[in-house]
């Protein structure tokens, strides 16, 4: 017989506490029932889980991976049973959204605010990631529909076109730097700041940089778009983002944006999803944002 949630969540307590009789207080138990408990774990598992002694126990070895195991167990239980209360409250069905920061610094929010308003019993779970995680996620169908830059690609997935996502240099007001148009190669004699590695926009202009044979001079690298405005404002470098998801920084930073006038700053954003038998919900999700789109 497999080891009860009650006996793991002791086992735990008991861990904790480095005390079987406090973990038996705290679980409601008589300290004899207690340690029955954890005598028939070791049964189970064939191994001793806690070393005994005057002054209490502790874990041994194994005891530290039941332990492990155990927390990742209850911490998924209590996730099913957040999961099941939508559906004890009346939801009907459930979708899963991945987007990247662009499209979660522009007109998503709004659109899934409609969304939710257009189909109230569908629990919508939202999680915002780079797009070359976005498309693992929607292939391993831990995502139902991702929003990503990277163009589309693969028989496995099927894309739409979302919005167009134009790119723009930002510099502080006070750069020397005047024209409101420029071509890349104008602009790679400064130094730059930008996001990590595996963000698409780094890639893009790492990959321009060496088209124009030119080094990038990409000094300082952050996570977020509103960690490099705060450093570019502060004088650290320029970059290159998103024109829509950071318009909302322009006046309060006292950034300028120039154009940049080569084609790859013209970004696509798609839409994604299995081929494969998706779900009804998902199939409604993914064409409302496809009418977002046409709208």
């Amino acid at each position: 017989m497999a080891p009860d949630l009650t006996s793991i969540e002791l086992f735990l307590k008991t861990v904790k506490l480095g005390s079987l009789s406090r973990a038996a207080e705290q679980s409601h138990l008589s300290l004899s029932a207690a340690s029955r408990r954890l005598s028939l774990l070791e049964q189970h598992f064939k191994v001793a889980l806690l070393h005994r002694s005057s002054t209490g126990v502790s874990p041994t070895a194994a005891g530290e991976v039941l332990a492990e195991h155990g927390l990742a167990i209850l911490r998924a239980v209590d996730v099913m049973h957040a999961d099941l209360a939508d559906y004890a409250k009346g939801a009907t069905g459930r979708v899963c959204l991945y987007a990247n920061s662009s499209a979660m610094s522009q007109q998503l929010p709004r659109q899934l605010t409609q969304w939710n308003a257009l189909h109230p019993g569908i629990r919508l779970d939202i999680r915002e990631e780079r797009s070359r995680e976005i498309l693992q996620a929607v292939r391993d169908g831990v995502a139902d529909v991702g929003i990503v830059t990277t163009q589309p690609g693969g028989e496995d997935l099927r894309f739409a076109p979302y919005c167009q996502d134009r790119l723009c240099l930002l510099v502080p007001d006070d750069h020397p730097f005047k024209m409101r148009h420029a071509r890349f190669a104008d602009l790679l004699g400064y130094d730059f700041v930008g996001l990590e590695d595996n963000a698409a926009i780094t890639a893009l202009i790492t990959e321009a940089a060496a088209a124009i044979g030119m080094p990038l001079r990409l000094r300082v690298q952050v996570r977020s778009f509103e960690a490099v405005c705060r450093l570019i404002a502060a004088g650290q470098g320029v970059g290159v983002l998103p024109q829509g998801a950071v318009q909302i920084f322009r006046k309060e930073m006292a950034l300028r944006f120039i154009e940049i006038d080569d084609p790859w700053a013209d970004r696509q954003m798609y839409l994604c999803m299995r081929q494969q038998q998706p779900s009804p919900t998902s199939l409604a999700l993914f064409d409302y944002l496809v009418a977002c789109h046409c709208d």
